[in-house]
Parts: C-alpha cells; structure tokens; sequence
C-alpha cells in the first residue's frame, strides 16, 4: 500500500524557519518511501518564486527545487500568489501556481497524512 503525505506550507520564505522545516520533513518522508506533495498557501506562496537571495536563512525556493526533482508534486494557491505579484512564469522550476479545488484538495484526498506547518 502506497503511503502519502502532503505539507501544507502557510509561511513565507522569510518569515521564519518552516519552510526549512517542512522541506527537511518532506525529505524525511521521501526516505521513509512515502510519496510526498506539497502546496503553499497564503504568504507561503512566496517560497515558490525562484532567484530568491536569502542571506541568513536557507534559499527555499532551491530546497522546494531540489524536491521536485525527488519526485514531489508542488503547487501553490492561485489566489494567494496574484495577491503578492506572483504570477506564472516567476514560479520555481517544476512547481506551479495551482489551486485549492484543482491541487490542493486532490492532494488530500490521495493523502494518508495532511501536514499544516504555518504561524
């Protein structure tokens, strides 16, 4: 039986440390041979544009990059990145500006485990 989570990521990329923390769970998971997704939403969709420059904290938008080429599904809430001048096109590599009905609820629904780290 195949196991899945999905992190929902609510903070943004400089707020604090819970996109470093929920890329690190989702590695963990990916380890333990579960199939992870991921979606942001609210002012965690700004850890989905890419070309970020942190100077003290860790580059989130490399971290999400680096999972999904693991193999991890991505996508934030449409809604939530027009709403901070995220548009199509500035978004990571392989991530995607989605939705809640489209994305976020299918993850869900394919999910054994729902994960919320956000503030």
């Amino acid at each position: 039986m195949s196991k899945v989570a999905t992190i929902v990521l609510r903070t943004g990329s400089m707020m604090a440390m819970d996109a470093n923390v929920a890329t690190k769970l989702a590695n963990a998971l990916l380890d333990k041979g579960y199939t992870v997704r991921m979606f942001a939403y609210g002012e965690g969709a700004t850890n989905m544009l890419k070309n970020q420059g942190p100077k003290r904290f860790p580059n989130a938008g490399d971290d999400l990059e680096a999972l999904v080429k693991r193999g991890v599904k991505l996508a934030a809430c449409e809604t939530c990145c027009f709403a901070r001048g995220i548009h199509k096109g500035m978004e990571i590599d392989g991530g995607k500006i989605g939705s809640l009905t489209n994305d976020l609820s299918v993850y869900i629904e394919e999910s054994d485990r729902v994960i919320m780290i956000g503030r």
